[in-house]
């Protein structure tokens, strides 16, 4: 079922879709059921945005649990690590503003969490976390209790971190003098109307949430998220972030986050087809980026082993996006399906 409900602005579908588009859409909405029955996955919800602003939606099957609820553009899903992107443009609202230089080490901001001294550790900036070049691992083996070790040289080579994601938030949170969920309220979540994001866990939530399914389709218990941590705990719905993803589409906000800072390596473009094909992989300032004929694609995913996967993607140059929220683990295998054959409209 195609859904006009999302809370900002939605317009008519003819005043935004080509008719070619609208009939590949339908298509795709077609085969959405069948995706999710082969890869078990109870619900998701999907979103696509052209010239800035949301133009077509579906939300399909449930959220799990006793009552098995539908998925509406309001249920709050894990979004994973799609909480990095939130993180980063926090980030950057401190650098427009003066108060964080994306260069000046961060030793100078925050004591470092290492033990021990780490070589190159005094090297370590906003830009080398924000980018994945900071040398530390994506999470330490052992947990919080285990001791942190740098596994790079600091600003040398790409290699993706939750930990260095965790460690600018304690650099934003020390600059803007507030926690992050504070301060994520009031930069973004209250002035974009996003009512149902929140890094910490709020009861008030309960109703509308959804609960993860494992590989087989089966609920898994829900997380309460009581810490902030901005890798991985942002909990939002198709109606929120889709705003998020429209501001991202503002020049003025992402511009400089966009800039490629190293090339991903061991990362291969996300397959999609012709003229959306990724030719090369670098990350920018809080998103990856695939150069392709068509103009660059900056786009995330998310993974919780709570049972989660989303992704989203948006061009710069076109004014476009799309935004998928699943609640299964079988969704990492369905939004590449999306991708391989949607592209970017």
């Amino acid at each position: 079922m195609l859904l006009a409900g999302l809370g900002f602005a939605l317009p008519a579908r003819a005043e935004v879709l080509r008719l070619d588009h609208r009939a590949r859409l339908w298509a795709h909405a077609q085969a959405l059921p069948g995706l999710m029955a082969e890869h078990k996955v109870p619900g998701l919800a999907l979103l696509l945005l052209q010239a800035g602003k949301p133009a077509w939606s579906t939300c399909l099957g449930h959220g799990g649990g006793p009552a098995k609820k539908p998925v509406t553009p309001g249920t709050v899903f894990e979004l994973a690590s799609m909480s990095k992107p939130v993180l980063a443009w926090l980030a950057m609202r401190l650098v427009q503003a003066g108060r964080l230089q994306l260069d000046r080490p961060i030793v100078e901001i925050i004591p470092l969490p290492f033990a021990t001294p780490q070589p190159g550790q005094e090297r370590i900036t906003p830009r080398m976390l924000l980018s994945h070049q900071s040398g530390l691992p994506n999470w330490r083996a052992g947990g919080d209790a285990a001791p942190l070790l740098l596994q790079a040289e600091p600003g040398q080579r790409f290699m993706y971190s939750g930990e260095g994601y965790y460690l600018l938030q304690q650099v934003v949170e020390r600059v803007a003098g507030q926690p992050l969920q504070a301060l994520a309220e009031r930069e973004l979540f209250a002035p974009q109307g996003m009512a149902s994001s929140t890094f910490e866990w709020r009861p008030g939530l309960d109703g509308r949430r959804a609960f993860g399914h494992d590989e087989a389709g089966l609920a898994l218990p829900r997380q309460d998220y009581a810490r902030a941590n901005a890798a991985y705990t942002l909990y939002s719905s198709l109606d929120d972030y889709g705003r998020f993803l429209a501001a991202m589409l503002r020049p003025d906000m992402s511009a400089a986050m966009l800039v490629p800072q190293v090339k991903a390596g061991d990362r291969e473009p996300v397959i999609r087809p012709e003229p959306a094909r990724g030719r090369s992989v670098h990350w920018g300032l809080g998103w990856v980026l695939d150069d392709t004929a068509g103009g660059r694609i900056a786009y995330h995913s998310g993974t919780n082993s709570t049972g989660f996967r989303s992704y989203c993607q948006f061009a710069p140059e076109r004014g476009s996006a799309w935004l998928l929220l699943c609640n299964g683990l079988g969704g990492g295998k369905l939004w590449r399906h999306l991708a391989a054959t949607l592209g970017d409209l």
